[in-house]
């Protein structure tokens, strides 16, 4: 997991700190949108990616945070679907130091390095059970 820290961090010019963080809240938000139908691919991906666990553990919790994720999560809920799911995340990623013009790249890089490390079917089975990631956020 290192590895990916160290490279996002480059790609993006984040602090390995901000995107630590980051990537640890972005699996719990995958894990828990993922409960539905996709736990099972969730728990094989995150054993796949060594120190995942770890990041989950230590990362924050919150709901969408305040100022305009907050916002657009409450009126990403109202509208449901994507938008409520993307907005929850991006509100979470603003917390912990990932700018808002940057979290699209952040996801979008860290479902690249996952697939280098884990591979591309073990990625894909988790997306496909979160339409917010695969579509709102990925850069394919």
């Amino acid at each position: 997991m290192d590895q990916i820290i160290k490279t996002i961090s480059q790609n993006l010019g984040l602090p390995e700190a901000a995107v630590r963080t980051g990537i640890g809240i972005l699996l719990n938000f995958i894990k828990q949108k993922a409960a539905d139908g996709g736990s099972t691919q969730f728990a094989a991906l995150v054993n796949l990616l060594p120190g995942a666990s770890d990041l989950m553990t230590s990362a924050p919790s919150g709901d969408g945070g305040g100022g305009l994720g907050g916002l657009l999560s409450k009126a990403g809920g109202l509208l449901g679907g994507n938008l409520g799911g993307a907005a929850e995340l991006l509100g979470v990623l603003q917390n912990a130091g990932i700018p808002m013009n940057k979290a699209g790249d952040f996801v979008g890089n860290f479902l690249n390095e996952a697939k280098n490390v884990a591979g591309d079917d073990a990625v894909s089975a988790v997306l496909k059970n979160i339409p917010a990631l695969s579509s709102v956020f990925s850069k394919e």
